[in-house]
């Protein structure tokens, strides 16, 4: 399972770009291809949440449950063609961005 892990955030992250500028371009299945990228996404920070921080409500790992609710939320706006479905979106990557920051790595083994 974590040689799988690492590979459906890569995945999760390539279609949530890919579907961004999909959409950007006004192509229709730019929708379909992010959604699947935040479902990914939200499976990915599922798995790899620790609930016995968020348990006894350790701050980063309680923030970290919400911000993954909220993609949730974000997943539903495009399927019920939310007005807010973009802001939402771009509140949930930016926070995972922040709350995830150590799993950003520029180095090289």
């Amino acid at each position: 399972m974590n040689k799988i892990l690492p590979i459906v955030y890569t995945v999760a992250t390539i279609l949530i770009i890919v579907g961004a500028l999909f959409i950007l371009q006004g192509e229709a299945y730019g929708l379909a291809v992010l959604s699947l990228g935040l479902l990914l996404n939200v499976v990915y920070r599922f798995s790899t949440l620790n609930y016995a921080s968020v348990k006894i409500f350790k701050i980063m790992d309680v923030l970290r449950l919400a911000n993954i609710l909220f993609m949730i939320v974000a997943c539903f706006g495009f399927l019920t063609d939310w007005d807010q479905k973009f802001n939402l979106l771009i509140l949930t990557i930016v926070l995972d961005l922040l709350l995830n920051l150590k799993e950003i790595s520029f180095k090289t083994k």
